[in-house]
């Protein structure tokens, strides 16, 4: 703390979260070990660009955030216990365009209750397949670290004879259940009152484009629940921008 406070230096100095990697899929190879020259589109209807891929093909679906913390859901005790006196690394592979959906639901018509949520995480074959495009690419990087001399002395969470497994036997059953078992939220929830038409055929809409609800009166929404689609980035910037947009709406309506 002294250092931190009478020469800015220290531990306290160093940012949790110091850079983030954005990745998209389809141009990973298969295994998801390092970069395809021939990536392939997941959405041969779109409209074809340059590369050969649509613009929807463009977007970053996997973000690897490197953090110099213990990332799993353990809590201080738990981590004491099992890793005691030894610096931990964390890479937080994370999906950014999942494909499972999951519910918000009233529990009662008490105000005061609590809402029944269910995330209804990896509902969706899909995210299975881009999970594990997401660990191999973290495994490959981690080893690219280790190779170029950053003191990391073993994997933790996911046992190097777990991977090599799954790299040569092609045996996903390890990796899968790993998926299953360190899955969780990073908090950074949306499209829970989706701005959409009211009789969307996918997914009807809970506000219209001026962010008010439909069936009540002078009453918006103004927060990450509007988005129509999940972003593929943090949900900080993007939320400002939806309260200016309402403070206008609002403005412009008084």
């Amino acid at each position: 703390m002294i250092k931190y406070v009478f020469l800015n230096s220290g531990i306290l100095s160093i940012p949790l979260q110091t850079l983030s990697l954005f990745v998209r899929s389809a141009f990973l190879d298969e295994d998801g070990s390092g970069l395809t020259t021939n990536p392939v589109s997941n959405h041969s209807s779109e409209i074809k660009m340059t590369t050969g891929l649509s613009s929807i093909d463009l977007i970053p679906d996997i973000e690897l955030m490197p953090l110099p913390i213990n990332a799993m859901d353990l809590t201080l005790e738990e981590n004491l216990a099992l890793y005691p006196k030894i610096g931990l690394f964390t890479i937080l592979a994370t999906l950014l365009q999942a494909k499972s959906r999951g519910t918000v639901r009233l529990a009662s018509s008490n105000p005061l209750d609590r809402p029944v949520v269910d995330f209804n995480y990896l509902s969706d074959p899909s995210d299975i397949t881009l999970a594990r495009k997401a660990i191999r690419l973290s495994l490959k990087l981690g080893e690219t670290m280790k190779a170029a001399g950053f003191p990391l002395l073993r994997n933790l969470s996911y046992p190097e004879e777990l991977h090599k497994l799954d790299i040569e036997n092609g045996n996903t059953v390890e990796m899968d259940k790993f998926i299953r078992q360190q899955t969780r939220s990073t908090f950074h929830y949306s499209c829970s009152c989706r701005m959409a038409p009211r009789d969307d055929e996918v997914s009807p809409g809970v506000v219209d484009d001026e962010l008010r609800v439909y069936g009540v009166q002078n009453l918006r929404v103004c927060d990450t629940s509007v988005f129509p689609e999940i972003i593929s980035s943090h949900t900080q910037a993007p939320a400002v921008m939806v309260a200016e947009r309402c403070a206008d709406f609002i403005k412009t309506r008084a």
